[in-house]
């Protein structure tokens, strides 16, 4: 290297320097890292067709296939801010959303895509993160989208890997399945106040033709 008097690099080569650094360093990271997704990609593999499998069950309504994919202690936390426990609780709470008086859609389509790979927390254990583009159609006809946020833990059972956790995140101010809950309050609601005002109106209807005594 050539200094200057004051011993101090000249500014130029000083830049060159650092740039080779950082060079090595990034270098030297990124071999670092390869041998380790290259040794995990059977790992990667199978949980890239674990979600593919999810999302299947998911948009066709098939959740029993799910059931050799989730782990005996699985829970997932809902766009709508429930808690599911169990694949039996999950098949109820998704039928509730299309079949039943209270059902207010028609079909779901999600689009998961995680991040990046599944960071393993050790051997058997991982967490991912991703992103989803959903098309939610209601009952009324209306079509809307949400994107969501969501994060699932993975343990590996045997030879092969299982949901144990999922939770969705959706904005607060732009959810459509919160605001078709609110419809449906606000629709019960009316009815209630118009069936009110009918059985009032035959009360007193009824009253008046009463003869007095």
């Amino acid at each position: 290297m050539s200094a200057t008097k004051g011993g101090n690099m000249k500014p130029g080569k000083l830049g060159a320097f650092l740039c080779a650094v950082a060079a090595i360093v990034a270098t030297g990271v990124a071999l670092a890292q390869a041998p380790q997704v290259e040794e995990r990609k059977q790992d990667h593999d199978a949980l890239r067709a674990l979600l593919a499998k999810s999302t299947q069950a998911l948009n066709t309504r098939t959740l029993d296939s799910m059931a050799g994919a989730l782990h005996p202690g699985f829970t997932i936390i809902t766009v709508d801010n429930q808690k599911i426990v169990g694949l039996d609780a999950l098949k109820k709470y998704y039928a509730s959303l299309f079949d039943g008086p209270n059902a207010v859609l028609t079909k779901l389509e999600a689009k998961p895509v995680a991040d990046e790979l599944t960071r393993f927390v050790d051997d058997t254990t991982g967490v991912v993160y991703g992103m989803s583009d959903d098309t939610y159609v209601f009952k009324d006809g209306e079509t809307r989208t949400m994107k969501t946020r969501w994060s699932a833990t993975v343990a590996k059972d045997g030879d092969a890997w299982k949901l144990v956790n999922v939770h969705f995140s959706a904005n607060a101010f732009d959810n459509p399945m919160l605001d078709a809950a609110k419809a449906y309050v606000q629709k019960i609601a009316i009815i209630a106040g118009v069936v009110g005002l009918v059985v009032g109106a035959l009360l007193m209807a009824l009253l008046r033709r009463r003869p007095r005594t």
